[in-house]
């Protein structure tokens, strides 16, 4: 006879309704940011980030599972961010008429600046980038979005004659992981000058590869 051990009900995860319980959701995921970012995402626990928010345990387990949803809701947050304030740049309709080199250095200007949106937690994403599948396919979800967005940008331009290089699939992909790694290595570096004269380099880069 097999002797079953008692039935552990599974953890409910309740969304807040209430403008309070919102709140408590908040502080917790701030307070995430800030136990992550001082202790790394390894050592961090769920009674540190309840005692940072100020609540029990046992209440923060009422809003998250566990330490990597928490995670996963902050990476959801802060990389849709980003991706929303860059892909808002690559409308055509906002390339129409406009200098295709001005509108170049005004979208890696964009770009650049999104590293400016939580850095704090944008270390802990790229911390997580190689240790955790699943962090890893929300980043390339964001990434798939922004570089379709820029394909379709190129596409319209090419149609347009205003393009000089053929596969626009390949050139949104070149484009895009150039300056994502460069303006990731370098303002999260918080080097300004190099910043601000990479930020030159990269647009005069991208505007000789794309433009007659």
């Amino acid at each position: 006879m097999v002797r079953r051990g008692p039935k552990v009900a599974a953890r409910r995860v309740r969304q807040p309704q209430q403008a309070r319980s919102r709140r408590t959701r908040e502080r917790v995921l701030q307070a995430a940011v800030a136990c992550f970012e001082e202790a790394g995402y390894d050592k961090t626990t769920t009674a540190a980030i309840a005692a940072r928010a100020g609540i029990a345990v046992g209440t923060l387990y009422g809003y998250f599972r566990d330490k990597r949803s928490i995670l996963l809701e902050l990476i959801d947050g802060t990389t849709n961010e980003i991706a929303d304030y860059i892909v808002k740049g690559l409308d055509p309709e906002a390339w129409r008429e406009a200098d295709v080199h001005a509108s170049t250095r005004a979208l890696i200007d964009a770009i650049f600046h999104t590293r400016s949106f939580n850095p704090g937690m944008q270390r802990i994403v790229w911390e997580r980038y190689f240790k955790d599948p699943e962090v890893r396919a929300a980043m390339e979800a964001i990434e798939s979005r922004v570089q379709g967005a820029l394909s379709a940008l190129l596409a319209v331009l090419k149609a347009e004659g205003r393009l000089r290089v053929d596969d626009v699939e390949t050139a949104a992909i070149l484009i895009h992981l150039a300056v994502e790694w460069t303006s990731t290595r370098l303002v999260l570096g918080e080097d300004e000058a190099l910043t601000l004269a990479a930020t030159d380099a990269c647009s005069d880069m991208i505007s000789r590869y794309l433009f007659a």
